[in-house]
């Protein structure tokens, strides 16, 4: 079913539930591939720079090993003059501190200790060894020319123990870490932008896509409940999950169909075939008043006579549920002046409310021409004001009443001013063989309201039983009948 346009009904749609956690998994998927993408990117740039520094550590030591420390200068100088490799950095530093060679501006603070593999910042300046064999600690940073100027940068690097004392610092500039991150953070607020959207479009998508397939179901349910007991839903071919929901409740609704046709049948049946004999008992029983002399005699004939009306009345009554339950009737709506058979109804029971001590007010637009069916509806109201002077106990008045006709819609009242019905008993007055009086001290089977009830849903409208002002009972008729234009 759609939401209404209420916050709070979308909040608690089940679909609108179920289309946003989609979207937000996507959303979350997303971000943490492009996350997950971003450190494998980064941890690859971190494994080749450390491998770098240890392959140039190994390198300079070997140089160290075969051509002593001269040796060891020329290959310092040697790398770093080499264009290929514009990251690489390098320190040595002898045993008392002092530096020999390298392009830092001094060793990493605090003093660290040989170690295998560590990331930090390092101030890089020109190479102290310069391109000649032999340079030596006294070029100082940023003697001679083309040196670089000193700039504080991420780096990683090795520290490395050579012999009587001296450190060899070995590493590579993470220049690439800093245009990652940069480029990731642009290009993962670009992927969550279009993730956002596509996200929002399948989610919209997934969301009609449900919609669609539970109004289906909804509408079948709706046409089933109104008394198109035919109505069956519509399958698809594909089979899916609400193909075979669809196949059940197609099941369901069948034999449900079926069973309501049995019993109406078994009541149709007994009612029609009851009548007869009730009338031929009725017969009798006037043939004997006629014949009888003796007064109790007569007296207890009168009763049996009026208990058999009342007999024949409720097999009239539910015949009549029966058939409009099934339907028939919906072919016998015409166009009529609704305002005019409530003045109709006032006039035919005035009499006979004056005599009980009521009056009955007529309270409508003029002249509104509605299409339904207006013997089923006269005869609901009807019943509603045999019960307003059965039932309403020291009221003196029975208002009929409606509006002007809005959105397709009316909604006819009949209120009084007498006791009322409690909020409890509502469902019962409107049940079938409802009755609210178990002593069964006043006449009736309690199948008026049902009857009222039955004619409202044969329009698709309903019944509501509220509370009159300042009090009494209003029955209220909400019914779909449009306006006969």
């Amino acid at each position: 079913m759609k939401p209404s346009g209420r916050p709070a009904a979308w909040f608690g749609s089940t679909t609108l539930r179920l289309a946003v956690t989609l979207a937000l998994t996507q959303i979350v998927t997303l971000a943490l591939g492009l996350g997950v993408m971003h450190a494998l990117t980064r941890q690859t740039l971190t494994d080749e720079a450390r491998i770098a520094a240890e392959v140039a550590s190994d390198d300079l030591r070997d140089a160290l090993r075969s051509g002593g420390g001269a040796g060891l200068l020329r290959a310092i100088g040697n790398r770093l003059a080499a264009p290929d490799d514009p990251d690489f950095v390098v320190l040595l530093r002898g045993a008392d501190g002092a530096i020999k060679a390298g392009n830092l501006a001094g060793w990493p603070s605090p003093a660290s200790a040989p170690q295998s593999w560590r990331v930090g910042a390092l101030t890089r300046a020109g190479s102290r060894a310069g391109a000649g064999a032999g340079a030596g600690a006294g070029s100082g940073p940023g003697a001679g020319a083309g040196l670089a100027a000193d700039r504080t940068e991420p780096a990683g690097y090795v520290i490395a123990a050579l012999p009587d004392g001296q450190s060899l610092l070995t590493g590579e500039m993470l220049r690439d870490h800093g245009q990652l991150n940069r480029a990731s953070a642009q290009s993962f607020g670009y992927a969550m932008l279009a993730g956002l959207l596509i996200a929002a479009l399948a989610s919209w998508a997934i969301l009609r896509v449900l919609e669609r397939r539970i109004d289906h179901f909804g509408r079948a349910a709706r046409d089933f409940a109104s008394g198109r007991l035919n109505t069956r839903i519509a399958l698809q071919p594909d089979g899916d999950a609400f193909g075979r929901l669809g196949i059940a409740i197609n099941a369901m609704l069948e034999r449900i169909e079926t069973l309501v046709a049995e019993l109406r049948a078994v009541t149709d049946s007994m009612a029609h075939d009851l009548r007869s004999p009730v009338a031929r008992i009725r017969s009798s029983l006037e043939r004997s008043l006629g014949a009888a002399r003796d007064d109790s005699a007569r007296s207890a004939l009168a009763d049996a006579i009026d208990e058999t009306d009342g007999l024949q009345r409720l097999l009239d009554t539910a015949l009549e549920i029966s058939r409009t339950e099934a339907g028939i009737g919906r072919s016998q709506f015409t166009g009529f002046d609704l305002t005019a058979m409530l003045h109709d109804l006032a006039e035919v029971y005035g009499p006979l409310a004056e005599e009980q001590g009521f009056t009955i007010e007529v309270a409508a637009p003029p002249a509104t021409a509605v299409t339904a069916h207006r013997e089923l509806l006269f005869r609901a109201i009807s019943n509603l004001i045999d019960n307003a002077l059965k039932y309403a106990d020291q009221g003196s008045l029975i208002q009929l009443a409606f509006g002007p006709p809005s959105g397709g819609h009316v909604v006819l009242s009949v209120s009084d001013d007498g006791p009322g019905i409690a909020p409890t008993d509502h469902d019962e007055a409107l049940r079938r063989f409802g009755r609210l009086d178990p002593a069964r001290t006043r006449s009736g089977a309690g199948l008026g309201m049902a009857l009222v009830a039955t004619i409202a849903s044969l329009h698709g409208g309903s019944v509501m039983l509220g509370q009159a002002s300042p009090r009494g009972l209003r029955v209220s008729l909400t019914l779909p009948i449009a306006a006969a234009g």
